[in-house]
């Protein structure tokens, strides 16, 4: 079935992790690292330790940063050791974008240099209203406003006034101008001939 094209999904996809900067001890000062999407274990039969790896972007220095320090391995199962055995990078991803989990490691996260995609139909016209359900597995300060004017093609500025205009809606309710993509959201906008004159 095609899909309805008043009607679409758009999946937001980053095409690159966030750099954190930490101090660095070759280098003498914060630098920024940039995850290597590999994970480091060590320990015997009672107790595991288990690391992501980061790397210097001046030196490739490597900094671990601590997931599991300690456990038992009974308390992991077997998929996921198989997962920071084999280097899986989608679980390295959702890592190197868990906020909680590097504010643990007492990184300060740059996303200013995460680039992004839209998965998805993106209209050049339609009718009536366009629905849109925006999906985005990952945090990166990503700016509601700033993704609808690259989609469409039109500045902030114009579309804050189609913002003040009413003709564009978003569930749960949020100030679209201010608000950063953390979750699922269904933008509603009225005819493009309507907005973008």
């Amino acid at each position: 079935m095609h899909e309805n094209h008043n009607e679409v999904t758009w999946c937001v996809v980053p095409k690159n992790m966030p750099l954190i900067i930490r101090h660095c001890s070759k280098c003498n000062q914060k630098m920024k690292y940039y995850c290597s999407e590999k994970f480091r274990m060590n320990g015997n039969h009672t107790r595991i330790d288990i690391w992501l790896i980061y790397n210097c972007s001046k030196c490739d220095t490597t900094l671990k940063l601590t997931i599991d320090k300690g456990i038992k391995p009974h308390d992991i199962t077997k998929e996921l050791f198989d997962q920071f055995t084999h280097n899986d990078i989608k679980l390295a991803w959702d890592y190197a974008f868990d906020r909680t989990f590097l504010k643990k490691n007492d990184c300060v996260i740059q996303y200013t240099d995460v680039m992004y995609s839209i998965e998805g139909f993106v209209p050049q016209s339609w009718s009536n209203y366009l629905t849109i359900h925006l999906k985005s597995q990952y945090f990166f300060d990503l700016k509601l406003s700033v993704l609808l004017a690259g989609a469409f093609g039109i500045s902030i500025s114009r579309l804050r006034r189609i913002v003040d205009g009413g003709l564009i809606t978003v569930n749960p309710l949020c100030d679209i101008m201010k608000y950063r993509i953390k979750s699922d959201l269904v933008i509603s906008i009225q005819p493009l001939d309507e907005i973008l004159i």
